[in-house]
């Protein structure tokens, strides 16, 4: 009988050991992600070391029962130990079943809290498309959820330009302001032939989006030219690592980043919380009843000037005369990205458009952000977007069109960004549309000579008009 107690009690040892090792694990794969992210501190590439440092060390120690014996005994004689032990075990719970939820729910909930951290492309474009009907109302843009009209049933005759872009080409202004919009009446009245641009701009989308943009809307429609608008900021940054090892691709991380830091803009504020156009107008004294109407822009709500200057901060990178190894191998992998566009638009043309982040446009901004970075002007490169864009597409016969300048120099006389928004206002659209329109005018003018018009073509679109 004792020896059966004896028997009984190594085993139920055995398996406390084995069972305390596993969950020693399973810490070891949570904990770095967890303190890269928490503190700031590091890389995930330094969380990945840790991690397989720590599953080696701990599964190693647990293959030899004698380690596995005296972890146990550690464990049973503090209280401190098994406390911590318990946290460890219900955070990990809470992560895990967190995660559940947050799928879940963000299959059903339409909101940026919820959005999958580095989900694949289609998921992430499916995400942006519901997000999108939700926030702007389902009256506003087409069916695919863009800022446009239903592209042409019937496109013979009329040159077809499909324009790919993330939040600067779906626009922060009307329908009618949009540099797209504006594009289309202009490339029409120079090239004195009918003109169709599809929008395919979604918010918060990278140049890996758009490759699956063209290949699922883009090509279907058979494009004469392809409209690459890329961004000199968040296009050029280094994406987040795909791994799970990097904290930040975990749902309870992202929502709980992305919480904290809508609470915190909140507070900031000076113009009360943030609410959709669709509510603002909702709420509004002078509105009618029913949905906004198609093109109708909110009162502007603008970003604190500290929640700005952070944004602006994160653009610094691109721009730097030594960028560092991540934002070099970024613009790389983008414009790789874009080649691959070029690529599969064949023989469709392919042009780029550099769109410039305020940072490079704006002196005043850019002179608070370099004093806040103890950096000088001579730290800066700010042609280095578009001449990196040039070298890497030139083999490819792919137009790139620089937007700098003209933004540039509209800038002295009056602002082009909307304040304290990383995006055009009005005035820099059609800026934009303008410089745009005159060196597409070339290509436009070539393809248009090989169709014929076709007959009743009368797709309306706004006049064409000097920028303010």
């Amino acid at each position: 009988m004792r020896g059966g107690m004896a028997v009984d009690s190594n085993e139920k040892g055995r398996a406390h050991g084995i069972g305390l090792w596993l969950r020693l694990a399973l810490y070891a794969a949570m904990l770095p992600p967890l303190g890269v992210v928490a503190t700031g501190l590091g890389r995930p590439q330094t969380a990945v070391a840790l991690v397989i440092a720590g599953l080696v060390l701990c599964l190693g120690s647990a293959a030899w029962p004698r380690s596995r014996r005296a972890t146990a005994r550690v464990f049973a004689r503090s209280r401190l130990l098994r406390g911590v032990d318990a946290l460890f075990w219900n955070l990990a719970l809470l992560l895990a079943i967190g995660e559940v939820a947050l799928a879940v729910a963000g299959r059903f909930v339409s909101s940026p809290l919820l959005v999958t951290p580095n989900a694949r492309s289609q998921e992430r474009i499916e995400e942006s498309r519901r997000h999108v009907i939700d926030y702007f109302g389902r009256d506003a843009g087409n069916a695919r959820g863009h800022n446009d009209r239903e592209p042409l049933a019937d496109a013979s005759g009329v040159v077809r330009i499909v324009a790919l872009g993330d939040s600067f080409a779906y626009g922060v202004v009307g329908y009618d302001a949009n540099f797209l919009t504006l594009l289309e009446a202009q490339l029409a009245e120079r090239a004195g032939a009918p003109v169709e641009v599809v929008n395919l701009g979604l918010p918060n989308k990278q140049p890996k989006d758009y490759l699956q943009m063209l290949v699922d809307d883009g090509l279907p429609l058979h494009p004469d030219l392809v409209l690459v608008c890329l961004f000199a900021g968040n296009d050029f940054k280094p994406p987040g690592n795909a791994t799970f090892l990097d904290a930040r691709n975990w749902r309870m991380v992202a929502f709980a980043t992305r919480l904290f830091g809508v609470l915190r803009e909140r507070a900031r504020e000076p113009y009360g919380p943030r609410r959709s156009p669709a509510a603002r107008y909702a709420g509004s004294a002078s509105k009618e009843s029913g949905a906004a109407p198609k093109g109708w822009v909110p009162p502007p709500q603008v970003f604190s000037e500290e929640a700005y200057l952070g944004i602006a901060k994160e653009y610094v990178p691109v721009v730097r005369r030594a960028p560092d190894d991540d934002t070099r191998a970024a613009i790389d992998d983008a414009l790789a990205i874009v080649a691959e566009i070029a690529a599969r638009a064949a023989p469709a043309p392919v042009a780029v458009a550099v769109l410039p982040s305020e940072l490079q446009v704006n002196p005043a901004l850019r002179a608070r952000v370099l004093a806040s970075l103890a950096l000088q002007e001579g730290d800066l490169d700010l042609d280095r977007p578009a001449r990196a864009t040039r070298a890497a597409l030139a083999s490819r016969g792919v137009t790139v069109i620089d937007l700098l300048p003209p933004l540039a120099a509209a800038e002295r006389d009056a602002p082009t960004y909307a304040l304290r928004d990383s995006h055009w206002n009005e005035r820099g659209n059609a800026v934009a549309a303008r410089a745009l329109a005159e060196a597409l005018e070339p290509p436009v003018r070539r393809i248009a000579a090989t169709k014929s018009a076709p007959a009743g073509y009368g797709r309306a679109t706004p006049p064409a008009e000097d920028p303010p």
